[in-house]
């Protein structure tokens, strides 16, 4: 039984499947490799490693609810799914353009591989490049490192990317892009928002040569 299970567990263990928990429902993604902004240096998360080690037990308990954890071993992420379909985020039309980006950079990187791990290290700077390369704008909005710092902020609350140095709110950071953003953004939304993109693209040319 589930109770009998926990009540088995050390004191130290219960207060790690509490936090595994209450992890899992804010973030929605736990990922193997994370950023330790004080020792500057990537570290297994211990969170990660526990929820491996108790991943059963885990699903009992959150089943209850109409949740429950899938994993991928390999790129080293679990990620949080409603039964119900109930726990979709909806992001505002920043967030979710620089999300895309993200994702495209994500698979663009890893195809080019000399990646250590399978976290990226990105700065703002090159995600704007990258956006005014491909064209992607943020209708009647600049550009600018705050607007994608912003983004990245909200992004960050959900173990997608983990700064490294600089302040959102001066876009200027320096972070990494977490294997997590494969399962934020699948393949069908890939090919839907590149699709709406280049329709974009299509009206504002024939917008400016009729003008």
């Amino acid at each position: 039984m589930f109770e009998e299970a926990i009540l088995k567990m050390t004191r130290a263990d219960q207060e790690a499947f509490a936090k595994a928990i209450n992890q899992l429902l804010l973030t929605s993604f736990i990922v193997r490799d994370e950023f330790d902004r004080r020792e500057k240096t990537i570290k297994i998360n211990p969170t990660y490693r526990f929820i491996e080690r108790h991943f059963d037990l885990i699903n009992d308990y959150l089943s209850y609810s109409g949740w429950r954890v899938d994993k991928d071993l390999i790129l080293g992420v679990f990620s949080l799914v409603n039964e119900y379909d109930h726990n979709r985020l909806r992001f505002d039309r920043e967030v979710s353009l620089i999300l895309f980006v993200l994702r495209l950079i994500y698979e663009e990187e890893k195809k080019e591989g000399g990646h250590i791990g399978d976290s990226i290290y990105l700065t703002t700077p090159l995600v704007m490049k990258v956006m005014h390369d491909r064209g992607i704008l943020i209708p009647n909005k600049k550009l600018t490192g705050r607007l994608v710092g912003r983004a990245l902020k909200e992004i960050a609350n959900h173990n997608i990317i983990a700064r490294v140095s600089g302040t959102y709110d001066e876009g200027n950071v320096t972070f990494y892009l977490l294997p997590s953003i494969t399962f934020a953004v699948d393949n069908d939304k890939i090919v839907a928002i590149s699709q709406a993109l280049e329709k974009l693209a299509l009206r504002d040319s024939g917008e400016g040569s009729n003008a």
